[in-house]
């Protein structure tokens, strides 16, 4: 996927995160963030899905997940996206991350849900000692248009917002 579509993404979750919509810690709660290399992040996380997104996932039409890293020694923020997709011909649920292309494959959602709950992010570059903050958000620009307009007008459905996590480098 070109740099340019997965930049724009992370830019269209950065807004719609600053929107005045307000986070969804009910929803959407980061635990844990772990330093798993020199070059990657692993992080704890519970994600709650409502029905529609679980039906809209269900009936094929891909869920992307914003990640926003932001480092402490001021360097630029940082972005990941994992998507989240079902193929009816081959029935199987899939995890895939944008940026390194590793997908992953379950044969059944509760076991793609469960996954969601650790998931490891590259980072570029190394990452810095002091730590940082990282925040989530379900990339609702991403789904296709019919959609897109019940979204925004339906939060409570669709709204899947982290609060900011701040992390440092001296956590277990």
């Amino acid at each position: 996927m070109p740099c340019w579509r997965v930049a724009s993404t992370l830019a269209m979750a950065a807004l719609l995160g600053g929107c005045g919509l307000g986070e969804t810690p009910e929803r959407a709660e980061i635990l844990v963030v772990r330093r798993a290399a020199s070059d990657s992040l692993e992080i704890t996380q519970q994600l709650r899905f409502s029905e529609h997104m679980r039906e809209t996932l269900d009936n094929g039409i891909p869920l992307r997940l914003a990640y926003r890293i932001d480092w402490c020694d001021r360097r630029r923020g940082e972005g990941q996206v994992i998507e989240l997709r079902y193929s009816p011909l081959s029935r199987d649920y899939r995890m895939r991350r944008l940026a390194d292309g590793e997908d992953r494959r379950f044969s059944r959602s509760s076991a793609l849900f469960a996954a969601l709950d650790r998931v490891r992010l590259p980072v570029k570059g190394d990452i810095p000692d002091c730590g940082g903050q990282i925040s989530v958000a379900l990339d609702l620009t991403s789904l296709p248009t019919p959609l897109r307009f019940p979204a925004f007008l339906e939060p409570s459905q669709w709204r899947l917002v982290s609060p900011e996590h701040a992390w440092s480098a001296a956590q277990p």
